[in-house]
């Protein structure tokens, strides 16, 4: 089977690249913010990527990364850091180990085994909160949170002049708050959606969305730890940001198809921001 072709979609400021075709592979990344999530295979340009997110093990989102970390290493590039579900994380090291004892060389990375709530910090003002999900293996979505500084409400709006004089008098001027841009659902059915206030919240969600049709009903989607769209149809105005994103459709749906779902029977109120993406 060929790789599947890399799609490319911008949204609220980030720009999200990469696969995400159900079954068959998931690399997604996202220049702006240095992340990527998951490595179903290794496409060259994610190696260029060093900090890592990985949801679940199936090989569709786990298979490539013996690759990237080979490739990483002969390359001298720098040590990537790589977040996983602690349950997962014994056996990820067991297996990257054999792969190095393969190759004849050691593996190089930065392991940062996270259970629900747990944060890890990225850098750049960056952490990843990890969100519970529901899928046949141990899973996590992951939200991406920025620091950013912000001017208190007493010195919004006054002249510059005026704040950098009290800047230099030593007076506190901004506060930070940390904002939710991103999260990625990996697999999961609606349940993690339903259940998370953090999910529903954020700026940019990429969701999966394996079924697209009665082919494959909701039930039988859930059973494999899966989300119909009949779901996210149905709860998709209790969604607060700004762009829905659509990923992980099953080869049996095209993307012309689903895209004329979205458009004949999501709610008016929230159809201008959900995208499909994949090809």
């Amino acid at each position: 089977m060929p790789r599947p072709r890399e799609d490319e979609l911008v949204v609220s400021g980030l720009r999200l690249v990469g696969v995400t075709e159900g079954g068959v592979e998931t690399n997604l990344r996202v220049p702006e913010l240095g992340v990527m999530f998951d490595i179903g295979m290794c496409p060259p340009k994610a190696l260029g990527f060093d900090r890592l997110l990985i949801s679940h093990g199936h090989a569709d989102h786990l298979g490539g990364i013996h690759y990237y970390l080979s490739q990483r290493g002969m390359r001298k590039q720098k040590v990537p850091t790589i977040a996983a579900p602690k349950a997962l994380a014994p056996q990820l090291e067991q297996m990257l180990e054999l792969w190095s004892a393969v190759e004849g060389f050691d593996y190089r990375y930065d392991l940062r085994p996270a259970g629900p709530g747990d944060r890890v910090e990225l850098g750049r003002g960056l952490t990843a909160i990890a969100v519970p999900t529901v899928h046949r293996v141990p899973s996590l979505a992951w939200v991406i949170e920025r620091r950013v500084n912000k001017l208190l409400p007493a010195f919004q709006g006054k002249p510059n002049q005026e704040i950098r004089a009290a800047k230099e008098r030593g007076e506190t001027i901004t506060e930070s708050t940390d904002v939710p841009l991103l999260c990625v659902s990996g697999d999961t059915t609606i349940d993690a959606f339903l259940a998370s206030p953090l999910m529903r919240q954020v700026k940019v969600l990429v969701h999966e969305c394996t079924s697209w049709s009665d082919t494959r009903g909701v039930e039988d989607t859930r059973a494999y730890g899966h989300t119909h769209v009949d779901e996210i149809i149905e709860h998709a105005e209790r969604f607060e940001g700004e762009a829905l994103v659509l990923v992980h459709r099953s080869l049996r749906h095209t993307k012309a198809f689903a895209e004329q779902v979205v458009r004949e029977r999501f709610p008016a109120s929230v159809r201008d921001k959900v995208f499909v993406f994949g090809n």
